[in-house]
């Protein structure tokens, strides 16, 4: 994968989980206009989600492009801790440092195979 691929997949996914951020606020309100705004827009996260996600999978292959799908749960827990204020464990880091080092391993030895 070239570097602004591998970038362009990073940002998919760093907007993906606003998604469930306006899902959380939705549920957290009284105002039903607000719930249907908050709605709204986590479609239409999910609309450019797919939009972005169809012109990745034109640059590059599905199995390369689904492994950045795994960074979903670091970008949640770090929109949890800046937008929630919610608590990290020591268990979460461990997992989140592994599934960090496996997309570099994989991507890495995707590299070494396709250049021979």
């Amino acid at each position: 994968m070239k570097l602004k691929d591998i970038l362009f997949a990073i940002v998919i996914y760093i907007i993906f989980p606003f998604s469930s951020i306006f899902m959380k606020y939705a549920s957290s309100t009284e105002d039903m206009f607000w719930k249907i705004f908050l709605f709204g827009c986590s479609i239409g996260v999910l609309g450019i989600f797919s939009i972005l996600w169809q012109m990745l999978l034109k640059k590059v292959d599905l199995t390369k492009a689904y492994l950045f799908k795994s960074t979903t749960i670091i970008w949640n827990v770090i929109y949890g801790i800046l937008l929630f204020k919610e608590s990290v464990s020591l268990t979460m880091i461990i997992g989140m440092t592994i599934t960090t080092i496996g997309i570099m391993i994989t991507i890495v030895g995707g590299k070494k195979a396709e250049e021979k």
